[in-house]
């Protein structure tokens, strides 16, 4: 059995990217989605928390592909006679976090250009499965291990402004059919 670092599944973006199912984007997309409406605020926030509990003490898998998820929230919100906010809904999944240094790992030691190849593979599946922002961890880690170094070099310097620069030319390719995505290293 695979043990989660949280309690909720995690949710499939695309064919082979995840994001984490975090109740803080669970309670914003249902806040957002009865703004507008006549339903408080707190209603969402409550409807939130009641699909956090379904996902965390009732649902079965460890993965839960995103359209399944909001087709689950709009049922039950419909369920509830509250079809407006259903409607409103944003299918936005939750950001997806790549790790950098398990990209590094599976590449291995020395071989940059599988690493980069790895990567452009994940930003691009990331973004041609819907989502809005990719988020890159992990880049020390991973430039040390590239680079087979103990200590952060010179080397090291020059390989992270690579990965930068290819994450932002990647980001730049991406964003001529989809113009609202976000691809940034975030640690």
């Amino acid at each position: 059995m695979i043990a989660l670092p949280q309690a909720m599944p995690f949710i499939r973006i695309g064919a082979s990217s995840l994001a984490l199912c975090r109740p803080d984007w669970l309670t914003e997309t249902l806040t957002n989605a009865a703004a507008g409406t006549d339903v408080p605020s707190w209603m969402a926030e409550d409807i939130s928390r009641g699909v956090e509990s379904f996902l965390t003490n009732h649902y079965k898998g460890t993965v839960i592909d995103s359209e399944e998820l909001f087709d689950r929230i709009e049922k039950t919100l419909s369920n509830l006679g509250l079809n407006r906010v259903a409607e409103n809904i944003d299918k936005t999944p939750p950001p997806v976090r790549i790790s950098l240094s398990e990209i590094a790992r599976r590449a291995g030691a020395g071989y940059e250009l599988v690493f980069f190849k790895l990567l452009g593979n994940q930003l691009r599946e990331a973004a041609a499965g819907g989502a809005s922002r990719v988020e890159c961890h992990g880049i020390r880690i991973c430039v040390k291990r590239l680079a087979s170094a103990r200590n952060y070099s010179q080397r090291c310097h020059m390989l992270e402004g690579e990965i930068r620069e290819y994450v932002d030319s990647t980001r730049s390719l991406v964003e001529r059919s989809l113009p609202d995505i976000e691809m940034l290293i975030a640690s």
